[in-house]
């Protein structure tokens, strides 16, 4: 409330004395009086039958009915301010306030409308969207909520590019690898340091999120993108001269590793921020980079490899296909800032904020996180050692190759469709489902694959559903934080992602053993079980998201006391209850 408003209500003064028209006072151009712009009922307005103080004034002389619709206008303003005031001092929903707070608090009808009507984006693009606020969506994020399209779509195309250039490579590395393990092109190499270089990409390209968002907030999006560009064109074209597995181990397992990091972090944050209804159907939509990156550039690389006789010539080629894609990408990209996004900071500042203890501290942060790390090991390890399986069952390279081309080939159908029906069900019910459909098929089904035949079916169904932690990753971290909190809440989650995926191939290798008639039994066990105890983490998060949802839908919604009775007996304390939350038959 400022110094003039504060006047007003003590003084009693019109609201002609203030200084400067009020934001919700418009200027009438031909009587230069002011009147109060249109204010919902349920503030506390109070209408005024205007037809009635037009005859009254037409019944007086001029100069009578001039004064008294001077009066008239004046205590309307007043009438109308005072509900103003009155509508400033009402409180926000707390409900969501405490990011750490596991239990949400309700809330009473009178202080807050479950409708939030959004202001205009502060970005390219103006919106003006109506967010039903019933604990679905983090409370932070309907303040100016995303536009849900527009210019974020021709984002989203632009990032699905960098992921070709990125994840598309990475994926490649399946190819790399067996060659590396059935040529001596590197002396002295064994088949763990392969596996700790493939490791060390993978995890530098997911522990380094938090450092791009601090760059990224510093110099810029285009800066530091470009800057990991141009870091990525220099590690593969280094890589293809290289002669030593120590140099190996700097250009391809750190240096790309960093340079995808860049990347990757710098793209982590745009999509969040142009879209929240649409957020988990777009962040797939950019996935089909990654899918089709894997089926198209496996082929090549395998194409290349197979005509030149060695790696160097499909580095090369990687590294000028990702420097012309990219660069034209990044130019293309803009980043939505939210209004109600916070300044920019010092570099101190900035550090405390990325590595925030206060958020590390979410418990359903913990658990999306232990989801997202024990889903991660698992898809890590069959995104390498896949093509090494079918050459494990006497299948021929060529055949192996197409084994992971497929598995990323039908990342191009899975990912997107991921997306879109965790909008329609909801995040958590299809990212369970998911997880369900990937344990079936890691169970009774890779087991018993023999032939080429199985094993390219088996790929293909695979790889529809094995993705869902890089598709829902970023949803599920930023209902829980928002986006004021998520580079932090997002930089955590990855840090344990990335290191943990350092060591995720050395498990699949060390876990081999060529004694038995299956080698890749133990590994399938432990892809399985990683599977199994993300599935298991998933369940008290979504008694969290439910506990939320309940505990916003009780004072706002409009339905029969019966219904809000079952509600509120959902949120009693107790076992049985909390598997109630757990497993309550909602979209969530």
């Amino acid at each position: 409330m400022n110094d003039s408003t504060d006047s007003f209500m003590k003084n009693g003064s019109s609201v002609n004395s203030l200084k400067g028209p009020h934001p919700l006072l418009y200027e009438d151009k031909e009587s230069g009086s002011h009147s109060a712009r249109p204010i919902d009922q349920s503030a506390g307005m109070v209408d005024n039958d205007e037809k009635d103080n037009d005859q009254q004034s037409q019944a007086l002389t001029p100069e009578a009915g001039g004064f008294i619709s001077k009066v008239s206008t004046k205590l309307e303003n007043y009438q109308r301010e005072s509900a103003l005031l009155n509508t400033e001092k009402m409180e926000l929903p707390v409900y969501d306030n405490d990011l750490f707070d596991p239990l949400a608090r309700p809330v009473t009808q009178d202080a807050t409308s479950r409708h939030s009507t959004c202001p205009k984006d502060s970005g390219t693009v103006e919106t003006s969207t109506e967010i039903d606020n019933d604990g679905l969506y983090n409370s932070d994020d309907i303040v100016d909520p995303p536009p849900d399209g527009g210019y974020g779509w021709i984002c989203c195309a632009c990032v699905a590019v960098m992921n070709f250039c990125t994840w598309g490579p990475n994926t490649c590395y399946g190819v790399f690898l067996s060659y590396y393990l059935s040529s001596s092109y590197f002396p002295h190499a064994t088949p763990t340091d392969f596996a700790v270089i493939g490791g060390l990409m993978i995890g530098l390209t997911l522990i380094l999120l938090p450092v791009a968002a601090m760059f990224m907030n510093k110099f810029g999006y285009r800066v530091v993108m470009l800057s990991g560009v141009l870091l990525q064109f220099t590690s593969f074209i280094s890589s293809s001269f290289v002669r030593t597995i120590g140099e190996l181990y700097f250009t391809y397992g750190i240096l790309l590793g960093f340079a995808n990091g860049l990347i990757f972090g710098c793209n982590s944050i745009v999509i969040p921020g142009w879209f929240l209804k649409k957020r988990a159907f777009a962040n797939g939509v950019t996935h089909i980079g990654v899918g089709l990156g894997g089926l198209v550039l496996s082929f090549i690389v395998h194409a290349i490899m197979e005509k030149t006789g060695s790696h160097k010539w499909p580095m090369r080629f990687l590294g000028i296909m990702a420097l012309v894609l990219n660069t034209i990408a990044a130019l293309i990209v803009k980043i939505r800032v939210p209004r109600n996004q916070p300044p920019k900071k010092s570099a101190l500042e900035l550090f405390k904020d990325v590595y925030d203890y206060n958020v590390y501290k979410s418990i359903p942060l913990q658990y999306s996180t232990v989801w997202s790390t024990m889903t991660s090991i698992g898809y890590v390890i069959l995104l390498f050692s896949l093509s090494n399986y079918a050459l494990s069952i006497g299948l021929s390279t060529s055949q192996a190759t197409a084994t992971l081309a497929i598995f990323n080939g039908a990342q191009i159908i899975g990912r997107p469709a991921m997306g879109y029906f965790s909008e329609k069900i909801g995040r958590v019910n299809c990212t369970l489902f998911c997880m369900f459909y990937t344990i079936i098929l890691l169970g009774p089904f890779w087991f018993n694959v023999e032939t080429y035949s199985e094993i390219m079916g088996f790929s293909f169904l695979l790889g529809l559903g094995a993705g869902i932690s890089s598709v829902n990753t970023v949803p599920l971290v930023a209902d829980v934080t928002g986006m004021a909190h998520f580079p932090a809440g997002l930089g955590y989650n990855n840090i344990w992602n990335g290191s943990l995926s350092v060591v995720a191939e050395i498990f699949a290798l060390k876990l081999r053993d060529y004694s038995l008639a299956q080698p890749y039994l133990y590994c399938q066990i432990f892809v399985l079980v990683m599977y199994f105890v993300g599935l298991l983490a998933l369940i008290p998060y979504r008694e969290w998201k439910v506990t939320r949802m309940l505990n916003a839908r009780i004072p706002g919604k409009k339905v029969d006391e019966g219904m809000k009775l079952k509600w509120q007996n959902a949120l009693k304390p107790g076992i049985i209850n909390y598997f109630r939350r757990a497993f309550y038959p909602t979209r969530c």
